[in-house]
């Protein structure tokens, strides 16, 4: 791959201490979250993790839709625990741990639950709060990338969005980061040590999802073994593609606004086998992704209805080949939502 000057975005502008929660402000907005999202899989072997949280201290509460596979074999649920005053995820979610120990080198991410074994209904992943199974997650997350700076990418076309079909996102903080991942995994009484590449992302601000009706889609890829991160994150509508696309390797971070992507047979809930994202470098940039398994998760703290598809697929640029976490985000029909909203009654807080 070859970039023009152009394309290379500067140093980012993060801290080390971004790397973990931030205090809210004092005039707290309604709607301002801290979110954190990884995945790490080993796609030879069926073995991963999906582990998302949003505090949302307006509403005092931090949740978490953890999964974990092994042999291809699920087994999640969706925790809610108030928030307080503390920095360390434990403090405020007993259950979970995600602790940097070298600033944009290296996490370790565990976790101890009693979760639910299986898929749920339409195939979505933590639909219940709690199950009969012990899940155990221990894996630590390494890098040598930088990270990905959303910051300027996304609010560059913010107001555009926001002309188009309402506000999104532009009054946070987000970067994103790849590598490479190693620990063991537990469901039940099987026990596994697996390794892979991973993905993950951390934004905090005031969150606003009002405008993902028409599909939004985060293709989120780490390749070559950790050393090639990208992702594209886009609103297609008939009059084009809103977007943002960056690709971050040992040379350094390029960026463009030139993005698009394909879901075949068609996107959706659990609906595509194939993925092909484009960036429109000077010397364009095509991955093609071949999907593996569908982690569905519901969201409706983030919109109404709002469901994120995540395809953890094959990804392949050129002869770099990895893993991608292509998702297709949108919102469920009434009916469905009713179902899943059902299953998490019972939540407890």
């Amino acid at each position: 791959m070859h970039f023009s000057a152009s394309e290379r975005l500067p140093d980012h502008g993060f801290v080390d201490a971004d790397e973990r929660l931030h205090q809210p402000p004092a005039a707290l907005p309604e709607r301002w979250q801290e979110n954190m999202f990884f995945v790490a899989w080993d796609l030879e072997a069926g073995h991963g993790v999906l582990i998302h949280t949003k505090r949302w201290p307006a509403r005092a509460d931090h949740e978490a839709h953890v999964v974990v596979f092994v042999d291809g074999v699920p087994s999640s649920a969706v925790l809610h625990r108030p928030t307080g005053t503390t920095l360390h995820m434990n403090e405020e979610i007993p259950e979970l741990s995600a602790e940097v120990e070298v600033p944009w080198s290296r996490w370790r991410i565990q976790a101890e639950l009693d979760a639910t074994e299986g898929f749920g209904p339409y195939g979505f992943l933590a639909h219940r709060p709690v199950g009969p199974t012990k899940t155990v997650v221990d894996i630590t997350l390494e890098s040598e990338l930088q990270p990905a700076d959303f910051n300027v990418a996304l609010a560059s076309w913010a107001d555009e969005q926001a002309e188009r079909s309402g506000p999104h996102n532009s009054a946070q903080q987000h970067y994103e980061h790849g590598g490479r991942w190693h620990g063991s995994l537990r469901i039940g009484n099987r026990t596994v040590q697996a390794k892979g590449v991973y993905v993950r992302d951390h934004s905090w601000g005031e969150r606003v999802e009002s405008n993902f009706d028409s599909g939004v889609f985060w293709t989120a890829s780490s390749l070559d073994d950790g050393r090639l991160f990208c992702n594209a994150i886009g609103f297609p509508s008939a009059a084009g593609t809103l977007g943002t696309g960056i690709i971050v390797t040992s040379d350094g971070a390029f960026s463009t606004r030139n993005v698009d992507a394909t879901f075949t047979p068609e996107p959706g809930l659990t609906s595509y086998d194939t993925s092909r994202i484009s960036y429109g470098f000077a010397e364009p940039v095509i991955l093609d992704g071949c999907t593996t398994v569908h982690v569905p998760k519901y969201l409706p703290g983030s919109g109404d209805r709002r469901y994120d598809n995540n395809a953890i697929s094959h990804v392949r640029i050129g002869e770099a080949t990895g893993m991608g976490c292509l998702e297709w985000a949108a919102v469920l029909d009434a009916d469905r939502a009713a179902t899943l909203d059902a299953l998490l009654d019972d939540t407890p807080v």
